[in-house]
């Protein structure tokens, strides 16, 4: 199970924000939201709140590493969000989930099969992926 500052570090970075980011964002220097992140320090009740509201979690989470699966399918969607933004993606068609629904098992293969394509051509870099 991950230390608090192994949570404040992946969820900084699941967000795309350097320490920098985060400490503007709390009015602190990169050294104090560092010092979290390694564990030399603890924030206050305060930030702890402000924290859990900008990286939009729970502070059972933040603190205990507490998750049901309202949080993680909250962050997973926080993520896809923030993926779709990043990438300026407008077409939401691969989110419809009534046309997942009417896919069979082996339509879905497919698709899978063709992402694992896709993301190979893209690391081999042949192709304008």
């Amino acid at each position: 199970m991950y230390s608090f500052g192994k949570r404040l570090e992946n969820l900084r970075e699941s967000y795309g924000y350097t320490k920098k980011d985060v400490s503007l964002k709390l009015g602190f220097t990169a050294n104090v939201y560092g010092s979290y992140e390694r564990g030399e320090r603890r924030p206050s009740l305060e930030t702890l709140i402000k924290l859990a509201d900008m990286f939009d979690t729970s502070l059972d989470y933040l603190i205990q590493g507490k998750t049901n699966t309202s949080d993680i399918n909250s962050q997973f969607e926080v993520n896809i969000i923030h993926i779709l933004d990043k990438y300026n993606i407008s077409n939401l068609a691969l989110l419809d989930l009534e046309k997942w629904k009417s896919l069979s098992k082996k339509g879905i293969e497919e698709i899978i099969h063709h992402f694992e394509w896709t993301v190979e051509k893209t690391n081999t870099k042949t192709t304008d992926y």
